[in-house]
């Protein structure tokens, strides 16, 4: 007979009241067997404490998303940590399916698959299709339903055991501007197992504009130099960062053809054939709109500029 495990969900916020609150009426209805509590952390100057949860209010410093996660970990009353973000929606069996893998003493961390709400428009679906957040629709798609091994834990949808975040020294606070998940998951792997468990399924909302796309790439293209520069990134984290690099692709088009516009046009072409073929399953796929497949190389184009620049902030300043 399993055992049933007691779970501390935790979520952070920033002054978003209306996603905090949809968030936690679905997780007050979740359907789970054990034990459960509400922890919330939010960053705000009005503190307003919602009912039934471990309210934790903390001022308005950007002391960061590591620092948020940290605190709530430090108000976790159980062994096991649930971790959602206040823009995800969750079905009334997220909880069950999330934590059963834990019956498992050498599983250490799990998360579940992502997808974008119903009625997301098709940049939106994109950015899902390729790997944002958490592995997008496209990580659930390529597991099949089936449970698979990891070392990529996003803290959008995951849970882990309170001990080893504890063991591990919690949250990195060197990751100021994100990154403080992927790094957490690199240091657990190296103590026990990891899974990705799609049926643990979150809704979580797209940007849907390339705009506001360009703003969230441009933080992360800083939260990946500050990584590099920290030295607590992985080996060979600065090796990817040049090998990932879309403007290094771009130069070295334009350099091998004399710097005339034509590499221009070739680049994108090829960025929009590349990107096309890659992704040709989508067009099988009856749950996701074609439209989104049209839109994969200029939202891809968007993010890799983007996380280019931030870099290139992010060096500037230091």
């Amino acid at each position: 007979m399993q055992s049933k495990i007691s779970v501390s969900i935790l979520v952070i916020s920033r002054d978003r009241r209306d996603l905090l609150q949809r968030v936690l009426s679905d997780l007050r209805a979740q359907q789970y067997d054990g034990e459960f509590e509400i922890v919330v952390v939010e960053e705000t100057d009005a503190p307003d404490a919602p009912e039934g949860v471990v309210y934790v209010p903390h001022p308005m410093k950007n002391l960061g998303i590591a620092y948020a996660r940290n605190l709530s970990v430090q108000h976790a009353k159980y062994d096991v940590l649930a971790f959602i973000d206040d823009d995800c929606r969750v079905e009334k069996d997220w909880l069950s399916n999330l934590v059963a893998p834990l019956q498992d003493e050498q599983v250490l961390g799990v998360q579940g698959g992502v997808t974008v709400p119903e009625g997301t428009n098709a940049i939106g679906w994109a950015e899902s299709l390729l790997g944002f957040p958490g592995g997008g629709i496209t990580r659930v798609k390529q597991a099949q339903g089936q449970t698979q091994s990891t070392q990529e834990i996003s803290t959008l949808n995951a849970c882990y055991r309170k001990h080893i975040v504890d063991e591990v020294g919690g949250f990195s606070a060197h990751a100021r501007f994100g990154g403080e998940d992927y790094l957490l998951a690199k240091k657990v792997a190296e103590h026990g197992k990891l899974l990705f468990v799609p049926q643990a399924m979150v809704r979580h909302e797209g940007r849907g504009h390339l705009t506001d796309i360009w703003h969230w790439f441009i933080r992360r293209g800083r939260a990946e130099y500050d990584l590099c520069q920290s030295g607590f990134a992985p080996k060979g984290y600065a090796g990817w960062m040049l090998r990932s690099s879309l403007s290094l692709k771009l130069a070295a088009f334009m350099i091998l053809c004399y710097w005339t516009v034509l590499p221009l046009i070739l680049f994108v072409l090829f960025m929009v054939i590349v990107n096309h073929w890659r992704f040709r399953w989508v067009l099988q796929c009856d749950d996701i709109p074609n439209v989104a497949w049209l839109w994969l190389p200029w939202v891809r184009m968007v993010m890799g500029l983007a996380t280019d620049a931030g870099r290139l902030q992010a060096w500037r300043k230091s």
